[in-house]
């Protein structure tokens, strides 16, 4: 639940790096998901890291209750109006009959590396195979001599630098408030329902599929309404197929 609000640090140190330390929107960036890294490893130490082996109810709560106060934090500090980064506008390019705007091709092109990037972390490095045997059993990642502690510290910042990227890039394509990333939350759970719990792959899969729902919904509801299909899709999947897409079905004995 506090994943959301992590954002909106990002998006809000890359704004505090533009307009008062006179730094370029790529050094922004950097500090922006440096400050994420920051402000969550602080929550992971102060919190999480003393909650580790509770139930996962608790866990949501004590969640719940950092967006909370990140969410106000941040409503404190800047209040509550609307920011925008110092970008140039460029016109629309035309391909085929239809308007692609420059900013969206290099978003689109920053999110793939960052996909591709994750991809190869986790398949073919050290740390990688280590994070996925965490993952799979971390008792048995203890035993076999993996550090546990280290990797979890090791995700943690790997998830936080890209909720800070992605809180930048929103606020790049839409405007900063403090609600940027509370507004994503319900469709990034919806995403991560559909192609299934503990598939990264899927989760793409699925926030392509919600997204494309969403912005195809608005030609026959209004915009403030196409989060609802968040909540649709939530409930079929859950109904028709509760493992999701790429997803892998398990059965208790």
């Amino acid at each position: 639940a506090a994943h959301g609000d992590y954002l909106a640090i990002g998006a809000y140190g890359a704004f505090l790096g533009t307009h008062f330390m006179g730094l370029s929107m790529p050094l922004a960036v950097l500090w922006g998901m440096f400050l994420t890294v920051a402000a969550g490893l602080l929550c992971y130490h102060l919190v999480f890291k003393r909650l580790a082996g509770r139930s996962s109810a608790t866990n949501l709560i004590a969640s719940i209750g950092i967006a909370l106060f990140v969410r106000h934090a941040v409503i404190f500090f800047a209040g509550t109006g609307q920011f925008s980064y110092p970008l140039p506008v460029l016109r629309a390019w035309r391909v085929m009959g239809l308007r692609i705007f420059p900013a969206d091709v290099i978003f689109t092109g920053l999110s793939l590396a960052a996909i591709v990037g994750v991809h190869v972390l986790l398949r073919y490095t050290d740390i990688g195979r280590k994070m996925r045997a965490v993952s799979d059993s971390p008792q048995l990642a203890r035993v076999s001599g993996i550090r546990v502690a280290k990797v979890n510290r090791m995700m943690w910042i790997i998830s936080l630098s890209l909720a800070g990227l992605a809180g930048i890039l929103l606020g790049c394509k839409t405007v900063i408030h403090p609600y940027i990333g509370w507004d994503i939350l319900l469709p990034a759970f919806a995403a991560a329902i559909l192609g299934g719990f503990g598939s990264p792959y899927g989760a793409i899969l699925g926030g392509v599929v919600i997204g494309v729902s969403q912005e195809v919904a608005v030609l026959f509801i209004s915009e403030t309404y196409k989060v609802a299909f968040s909540f649709v899709i939530i409930a079929l999947v859950l109904l028709i197929r509760p493992w999701g897409i790429l997803g892998v079905k398990e059965a208790v004995r």
